[in-house]
C-alpha cells in the first residue's frame, strides 16, 4: 500500500511536471503576441486621409525590419508619444518590408509599441521619395513641415515635437 501511495504521487508529480513543460512554449507565445499593436496593412487612400486630416499634428516615421538604426529608434520614439500623445501629437510608423507586415511584427511585439504601425510596402520610397531610413515626417494638416532623415536622439527628437506642437 505503502509503495502504491508513493508510485501515484511520483506519477502525479510527473504528470505536472510534464504539462507544465508542454504548456510553457505556448504560454510564452501568447504572451508575445498580446503585447504592442498589430501591423495592419494601409491603402494608399487610407494614408492619404491620415496624413491630410485637419487639425493634425502628425509624425510618419518609415522604417523597415531590416534597418538597425530604424529599430533602435524604436523605443524613443514609443517613449515620447506616451509623452505627447495627449498635447496633440499623433504617430503613425510605416513599414517599407517587401514581405508584408509580418515582417515587422514580431519587433513591434518585442518592443510593445502603443503608437500605430501600418505596411505600405515598398510604394511608400517612391511616394514619399525617402531616400534613407528611418526618415520621418513632421506633417501638419497635410503639409510635410520637415524631413529628418536617420536616426535621431531622444534628446533631438524631443526638441523637434515641442517646436512642431507650438505650430
Amino acid at each position: 500500500m505503502y509503495l502504491w501511495v508513493n508510485l501515484m504521487k511520483m506519477i502525479k508529480r510527473d504528470l505536472v511536471v510534464a504539462a507544465a513543460l508542454f504548456l510553457i512554449p505556448f504560454v510564452s507565445i501568447h504572451a508575445d503576441a498580446g503585447t504592442g499593436v498589430e501591423v495592419e496593412k494601409i491603402s494608399e487612400s487610407a494614408l492619404d486621409e491620415l496624413i491630410n486630416a485637419k487639425n493634425n499634428h502628425l509624425m510618419v516615421t518609415f522604417m523597415a525590419a531590416w534597418c538597425g538604426p530604424c529599430i533602435d529608434e524604436l523605443p524613443t520614439l514609443n517613449k515620447l508619444y506616451k509623452i505627447y500623445k495627449d498635447k496633440g501629437l499623433n504617430l503613425i510608423g510605416i513599414s517599407i518590408d517587401i514581405e508584408g507586415p509580418q515582417a515587422m511584427q514580431p519587433i513591434i511585439n518585442k518592443l510593445q509599441i502603443s503608437f500605430p504601425i501600418y505596411w505600405y510596402g515598398e510604394p511608400a520610397v517612391r511616394k514619399f521619395s525617402l531616400f534613407a531610413i528611418p526618415m520621418t515626417f513632421l506633417v501638419k494638416e497635410g503639409r510635410v513641415v520637415e524631413k529628418l532623415p536617420g536616426r535621431r536622439s531622444e534628446k533631438e527628437l524631443k526638441k523637434k515635437i515641442r517646436e512642431f506642437l507650438s505650430q
